[in-house]
C-alpha cells in the first residue's frame, strides 16, 4: 500500500525497528488515538494516519464483599479475562470513586448481600450513590452482575437485584442476565465469568493488551483449592469439651481438629467450614411424611443413591427456603400454600422455625417420588464457624466454639443441623469434613503496634481467642482490650481461665465481662461499652480497631447504637456527627464486623 504523501518510510522504519510485536500494537493504536484527535479537530481525512488495529475497550471488575468471596471471584474473572486477551482492573467498591462510573464502558459487578437484603459494608456508598438521584445516566455501559447470597434468607441476593435492576435504569445494557448465586457459589460463578468473557471477547478488538489493572494479582489462587467443599479434608477430631457448667441454659462445645498432613492454613479471623450430616431421627420424621421408603433409589448426577442416603447428607432439611417452597407448591396445588407465597408478610413467620417434615405435613402430596423429592430440596450447605486458635500456637490443628442449637417449634423438638452434627455425632477419633473460608475482612491490624477493641457475646468470642493468641506469640506491641457478654459468670465465661492468664502477663490490657442475668437489671456488652467511653473514644482516636462479633439482630446493632453514643457524648458532637464518624471507621476497615 503506498503511504500517504509527505510520509518519510525510512523514519518509519527507523521508527519501528527493534519494535516486538506488543509494542508495535501498542504504537499504531497510540497513532489512531491520534488519528482521533486529528479528525475531530477537522484535519481532512486523507492526512489522518490510519491504523490497522483499534484500542482495547477498558474492562472494569467491581467487588463488594463481606468475607471475601467477591474478591476471589473478580480475580479469578481477571485471569480468565487475560487469558482472552483482555484489558481488565479489578477495584473494592469500598475504595472506588463514584464519579468514575459515567466512564466505564464494560463493567463485571460482583457483590454479596449481608443480613437481611443490605449491601455489605464495602458497597454501601457505591449502593446508594447509583440508587440515589446524584446516579449519572450509563447509555455507553455494558454490564453484568454476578450476586453472592444465601436461599436461606428472605431477601436472597437483593443487592445484586438493586445493582441490576438501576444499572439497566440508567441505560446500561446487560452483556448477561444477572445470575443469583446460593452459598455453593463456585459452580455457578465458573459459568458466569466464561459465558461473560466470551460475550466481551467477540466484540473486543482482536489485538487488545493482555494485561491485568495493577491492583489485581496474576497469581491470585484460583476458586478451587486443594482442599475445598467439592474436596473437604476429614478432620478428626481430637478433643470435644462442653464448655458451660452444670445448670447453664447454653450448651458450648470447644473442638479440636487434626489437620496434619491437610495443607490447610488460616489466619485468626479466618472461618472453618463443616460438611454436616442431618440427624437419623429428623430423616426418619421427612420419610413418614413423605410415605417414601428409605431405599428407594435417587439418581445424582452419574451416581445412584438409597433416599436415606441422599436425605442425610445431600439435602437441607432443618431449613425452608421460598425457592423450595416455589418447587413443592407446584406438586402440592394448596390454596394456603399458594397464598403464603404471595405474601411476603405471611412467608416468613411460616418459614421461621418449621423444617422440611412440617411442611410435607402441613401440604401432603401424591406427586412426590424419590428423586421429585430430592430435586425439590436444597443441597444441603456447609456451615461456616469462626475460627477460635492461632496456626502459629496450634500448629496442624483448628479450634472451634460452637454452641448447640436447640429449640421447640410447632410441636416438635428442633436443632441447628451441623452444630447438634458436632455436638451429638461426632466423638473424639471420629472425622468431620472440613475446609478454609477466608475472611478477608475480619483481621488483624497490619500495624502490630495498633491497639485493638473486640466485643463479643457467647461464642461471638471465639476469633478473639484466636487474634489474642496470634498478637501474643508474634509479640504485638499493640494494645488487646476485650469485651465479653453471656448470661451466667458461674456457668458461662467461655474460656476463664484463659482470658485471666492474658490479663495477668499482659496479653490482654484490659477484660470486661457483662452477664446479663447475674443481677435484676440486665447488663449487657453495650452498656459496658458505655461505662467506658472516655476510655473507648480515647483508644479510637489514638488509632485503635474495633471488632464485633456474635449475633447481628441482638449485638450488631446495639453495639453500633453504643459506639456511636460514646463518640456523641466524648466529642461532643451532634448525634448524625456522632454516626458520620462511626460510619467513617467503617469506611476505613477500623470498624470490622462479623456478625450472623
Amino acid at each position: 500500500m503506498p503511504l500517504p504523501s509527505g510520509f518519510d518510510e525510512a523514519a518509519l522504519r527507523q521508527l519501528s525497528t527493534g519494535l516486538n510485536a506488543q509494542q508495535l500494537v501498542w504504537l499504531s493504536g497510540y497513532f489512531y488515538g491520534q488519528a482521533a484527535v486529528a479528525a475531530a479537530a477537522g484535519v481532512q481525512p486523507e492526512t489522518a494516519v490510519q491504523a490497522p488495529a483499534q484500542l482495547a475497550e477498558k474492562l472494569t471488575i467491581l467487588y463488594g464483599s463481606h468475607t471475601g468471596n467477591g474478591k476471589k471471584v473478580a480475580q479469578q474473572a481477571a485471569a480468565a479475562a487475560k487469558q482472552r486477551g483482555l484489558t481488565a482492573e479489578v477495584r473494592d467498591m469500598n475504595d472506588y470513586p463514584t464519579r468514575q462510573l459515567a466512564q466505564e464502558q464494560n463493567l463485571l459487578l460482583i457483590v454479596s448481600t449481608h443480613g437481611e437484603g443490605e449491601p455489605p459494608v464495602a458497597a454501601e456508598e457505591l449502593h446508594r450513590f447509583v440508587l440515589g438521584t446524584r446516579a449519572p445516566r450509563l447509555p455507553q455501559l455494558r454490564f453484568s452482575v454476578l450476586a453472592l447470597g444465601d436461599r436461606s434468607y428472605l431477601h436472597f441476593c437483593q443487592t445484586g437485584l438493586d445493582f441490576d435492576q438501576r444499572l439497566g435504569e440508567l441505560g446500561g445494557q446487560r452483556l448477561l442476565d444477572r445470575v443469583d448465586c446460593d452459598v455453593d457459589y463456585h459452580a455457578d460463578a465458573d459459568a458466569w465469568i466464561a459465558a461473560v468473557l466470551d460475550k466481551i471477547a467477540v466484540s473486543a478488538p482482536a489485538t487488545t493488551s493482555a494485561t491485568v489493572g495493577a491492583s489485581t494479582s496474576t497469581s491470585a489462587p484460583a476458586l478451587n483449592a486443594a482442599i475445598t467443599r467439592t474436596n473437604p479434608w476429614p478432620a478428626r477430631v481430637l478433643e470435644s469439651i462442653q464448655l458451660n457448667g452444670r445448670g447453664s441454659t447454653k450448651e458450648t462445645y470447644h473442638i479440636e481438629l487434626d489437620l496434619a498432613g491437610s495443607g490447610l492454613q488460616y489466619a485468626p479471623g479466618d472461618a472453618l467450614a463443616v460438611l454436616p450430616v442431618n440427624e437419623d431421627g429428623l430423616v426418619e420424621e421427612v420419610l413418614r411424611a413423605a410415605r417414601l421408603s428409605d431405599t428407594a433409589p435417587v439418581q445424582l448426577g452419574n451416581e445412584s443413591r438409597p433416599l436415606a442416603a441422599v436425605l442425610a447428607g445431600r439435602r437441607e432439611l432443618t431449613v425452608l427456603t421460598r425457592d423450595v417452597l416455589e418447587r413443592y407448591a407446584a406438586l402440592a396445588p394448596h390454596a394456603e400454600l399458594h397464598s403464603l407465597l404471595a405474601d411476603t408478610a405471611l412467608l416468613q413467620p411460616y418459614i421461621y422455625g418449621r423444617d422440611v417434615a412440617d411442611l410435607l405435613t402441613d401440604f401432603p402430596t401424591d406427586q412426590l417420588t424419590a428423586q421429585v423429592l430430592a430435586e425439590t430440596l436444597r443441597p444441603l450447605p456447609s456451615r461456616a464457624y469462626s475460627i477460635a486458635s492461632s496456626l502459629l500456637v496450634h500448629p496442624d490443628e483448628v479450634h472451634l466454639t460452637v454452641g448447640a442449637v436447640r429449640y421447640n417449634a410447632h410441636g416438635r423438638r428442633k436443632h441447628g443441623v451441623c452444630s447438634s452434627y458436632l455436638a451429638d455425632q461426632v466423638s473424639v477419633g471420629d472425622t468431620a469434613r472440613v475446609f478454609v473460608e477466608t475472611n478477608e475482612y475480619f483481621k488483624l491490624p497490619a500495624n502490630p503496634a495498633t491497639d485493638i477493641i473486640m466485643v463479643g457475646a457467647g461464642t461471638g468470642v471465639a476469633p478473639f481467642r484466636a487474634f489474642v493468641e496470634e498478637r501474643v506469640e508474634l509479640g504485638a506491641t499493640g494494645r488487646n482490650w476485650l469485651l465479653f457478654g453471656n448470661p451466667h459468670f458461674t456457668t458461662d465465661f467461655l474460656y476463664q481461665a484463659e482470658w485471666q492468664q492474658h490479663l495477668k502477663r499482659g496479653g490482654l490490657a484490659k477484660l470486661d465481662v457483662a452477664f446479663s442475668r447475674d443481677q435484676a437489671a440486665k447488663i449487657y456488652v453495650q452498656d459496658r461499652l458505655l461505662e467506658s467511653s472516655r476510655d473507648v473514644f480515647g483508644w479510637l482516636e489514638n488509632g485503635a480497631q474495633f471488632y464485633v462479633c456474635g449475633d447481628k439482630n441482638r449485638l450488631g446493632g446495639a453495639v453500633q447504637a453504643a459506639l456511636t453514643e460514646v463518640v456523641r457524648r466524648e466529642a461532643g458532637v451532634s448525634a448524625d456527627e456522632a454516626a458520620s464518624y462511626v460510619r467513617d471507621l467503617k469506611k476505613q476497615r477500623r470498624y470490622l464486623e462479623d456478625v450472623y
